[in-house]
């Protein structure tokens, strides 16, 4: 289990805040003062959040101190599809809140099964300025966004697995949807990027949607 001192040490090799941390960890600023200058000792599920967020930037504990992995690999995953899929969706908004010209690409996704809570999350990434679009199964009509932010992948290489490419991430979920594995890798993430707008250069728009609710 990490240390104050290691606590410390990794928001300094990030470069961050105690701010930063409390944010990204789902903590307050006040929290974090308070674990790091010794006045407040952590529990379990307060040091594995601290732990979770600073691993997400490829910071490990080790007995010898810290590592740093700028490529890291970790894994979410949730009782549920609905709780898997947003537990990445919450990955791409944290991400793409922090950098410029903000997007949020998604593969072989399908409104018509997206349940409240997504489709709310779908909204608050809309709100905040990050813009979207979406390769979705040929002949579905049930379209929830504008039209020009879709294209049709044709039925026969369609499968219901989601990916997503933002900033310098890919995630993707698992056979069993109830895992997902996201990957920094920027020059991975550069070329699902390149691979998608050709894609969309050359697949069909869709002419109407059939769906009831609308962003």
């Amino acid at each position: 289990m990490a240390t104050i001192e290691q606590i410390r040490a990794a928001r300094a090799l990030l470069g961050w805040s105690q701010q930063d941390l409390a944010d990204r960890a789902g903590l307050s600023q006040t929290g974090i003062a308070r674990i790091e200058n010794g006045a407040h000792k952590p529990n379990s599920q307060t040091l594995s959040k601290i732990i979770h967020a600073l691993g997400k930037e490829g910071v490990t504990f080790t007995e010898k101190g810290l590592e740093k992995d700028d490529y890291p690999v970790y894994y979410t995953s949730g009782k549920n599809h609905e709780q898997a899929y947003l537990r990445l969706l919450e990955d791409a908004y944290e991400h793409l809140r922090s950098i410029k010209n903000p997007e949020l690409l998604v593969m072989f996704a399908d409104d018509s099964v997206s349940p409240p809570a997504v489709n709310g999350m779908y909204r608050r990434i809309r709100a905040d300025g990050i813009k979207m679009r979406q390769l979705i199964k040929e002949g579905n009509t049930h379209i929830v966004g504008p039209l020009e932010e879709y294209r049709y992948i044709p039925k026969d290489f369609f499968i219901n697995r989601v990916t997503l490419v933002y900033g310098n991430r890919i995630a993707n979920e698992s056979a069993d949807v109830c895992r997902g594995v996201i990957r920094v890798d920027p020059v991975n993430a550069n070329i699902q990027r390149n691979m998608f707008n050709v894609l969309w250069r050359v697949l069909k728009k869709p002419e109407e949607t059939t769906a009831d609710e609308r962003f």
